[in-house]
């Protein structure tokens, strides 16, 4: 690999987890990214001496970042130190009424049993079905890539997908174990992290609660997330990573159907390869002007049928006083649940009872807030830019609605606000490239996962390769670390 050099488009978590693997097998490798900081969705906000993760806030899967750095001989420890929630998160219903989730079996058994009496063995039962949905998607489906319709439909793949249900339908798969509403809101709002509905997901992302409950739980990096990413851009560096920050590339140079490098800054930068960490879609569109894989590289599908996943409306607000009553994460579920997610996905109109998810950084890490203060981010799923709503005509009165919800829900007044930042699917397009301002990337229905999602390695471009949420395996930080690690042995395999 001596003299081979690699070009990463964009520095968020799958560019740094891809360069790190890189450079750790001997490749030359230079990131260019527009903004002036690394980690791209997984950024940093701060003010009036308030900080802020701007996006991703949960951390699951800890394996996943724990062997990125074991590939290259280092320990994740000696970089970030990862704080264990003890209660993972706080779930409020429409009625007021609440469930805190636990990090022990015991304590959370008695939280599920205040709410519905007998349900433990059914409980069991989907810790066991969600362990096996676990166990096979991620060894048979996430960590895989598929490059051809035979590898993903073959026998025991079918096989597989059929005896764990993974293609069912999420919501309905919960009912199937608990009996009350509350608890099937509690167990499928976090298809949320995705940017989903519960009521159209596949039930493979029934995986996902049992990440919090059984596997490894919901961790905190000591002074934010985004110490991950400094730890990450850290070891790259060390590892003799180049970073271009504050330098967008112009275009994916294309000779004779090969990516050849970029153009940044005016000036062409030759490469043996070159990986796109910005969002797929942008790629298409403006660095490679459309000339290549009109439908992404997707089998039988076209753009104007592609489904996307929510965006955010989101408020960074530094609050002057303490919130004991609140938790680390906590979610507050609409009254009028499943008709929340029909007006989001299906009627593309900002939500008459909005579910929300309010994140209190400093009670975990003090620091990012000034003593006696509080750091609070409130995310609110709401459609994406190719829905129905005018943010310019309605967004200061969805922002009035929110902080109505936040005095009514959490007890916090306009005027114990003492920093805002306003946050729109306006500003998910214009600062990170994407889509129609999703803020979770390409939507995850079974025509968009697996085999159907975007692959890695560019059909019609040789050279050219994809790490992100909207391509394979999927949106959420650590499948798109898995992703690049796909992507890595890719290139290895392609330059050796």
């Amino acid at each position: 690999m001596s003299g081979k050099r690699v070009l990463i488009v964009g520095a968020g978590v799958g560019g740094l987890a891809s360069a790190i693997r890189l450079a750790g097998s001997g490749l030359e490798v230079e990131v260019f990214e527009k903004n002036l900081r690394s980690g791209g969705r997984m950024g940093r906000l701060e003010g009036g001496g308030f900080v802020f993760d701007t996006g991703p806030s949960l951390l699951l899967m800890t394996d996943v970042y724990r062997d990125l750095f074991r590939s290259v001989g280092e320990s994740l420890e000696d970089y970030v130190e990862l704080l264990p929630l003890d209660s993972r998160y706080r779930v409020v219903f429409g009625d007021g009424d609440s469930i805190t989730m636990r990090r022990t079996l015991p304590e959370m058994i008695r939280e599920l049993e205040r709410i519905e009496p007998g349900v433990t063995p059914r409980f069991y039962r989907f810790l066991e079905t969600s362990c096996h949905r676990y166990r096979l998607g991620r060894s048979e489906f996430v960590e895989r890539d598929f490059e051809s319709a035979g590898e993903f439909f073959s026998t025991r793949n079918l096989r597989l997908l059929a005896k764990t249900g993974a293609l069912g339908n999420y919501y309905r798969s919960v009912s199937r174990f608990f009996r009350t509403e509350k608890l099937r809101q509690a167990f499928s709002l976090q298809t949320m992290y995705l940017g989903l509905s519960p009521f159209e997901a596949p039930a493979v992302y029934s995986l996902l609660p049992y990440t919090e409950i059984a596997e490894d739980g919901l961790w905190f990096p000591r002074g934010g997330m985004y110490e991950l990413v400094r730890a990450m851009e850290t070891l790259a560096r060390e590892l003799g990573v180049d970073f271009h920050l504050g330098c967008p590339v112009e275009e994916i140079l294309v000779r004779k159907g090969r990516a050849v490098g970029v153009r940044a800054g005016g000036e062409g930068i030759h490469a043996d390869a070159v990986l796109a960490n910005a969002d797929l879609p942008y790629v298409y569109r403006e660095l490679l002007g459309g000339r290549a894989d009109g439908d992404f590289g997707m089998p039988r599908r076209s753009r104007q049928k592609l489904r996307y996943t929510a965006s955010a409306f989101m408020l960074y607000l530094g609050v002057g006083r303490k919130l004991d009553h609140m938790l680390h994460h906590n979610f507050y579920l609409s009254g009028r649940y499943r008709e929340n997610f029909e007006q989001i996905f299906e009627e593309g109109v900002l939500p008459d009872d909005p579910s929300f998810y309010a994140v209190v950084p400093s009670r975990t890490e003090p620091a990012m807030a000034p003593e006696g203060m509080e750091s609070l981010f409130v995310l609110v799923p709401v459609p994406h830019l190719g829905g129905r709503v005018d943010w310019e005509r309605e967004g200061e009165a969805f922002r009035g609605k929110v902080y109505s919800l936040l005095e009514e829900r959490c007890g916090i007044h306009w005027s114990d606000v003492l920093f805002e930042e306003v946050r729109t699917p306006r500003d998910w397009r214009e600062e990170y490239n994407l889509e129609m301002g999703a803020a979770f990337g390409l939507g995850h229905g079974i025509l968009q996962v697996g085999y159907f999602r975007p692959p890695i390695a560019s059909k019609g471009t040789k050279g050219l390769y994809f790490v992100g949420a909207s391509t394979h395996p999927g949106t959420g930080v650590p499948l798109v670390v898995i992703g690049a690690r796909l992507a890595s042995e890719k290139i290895l395999e392609d330059l050796s």
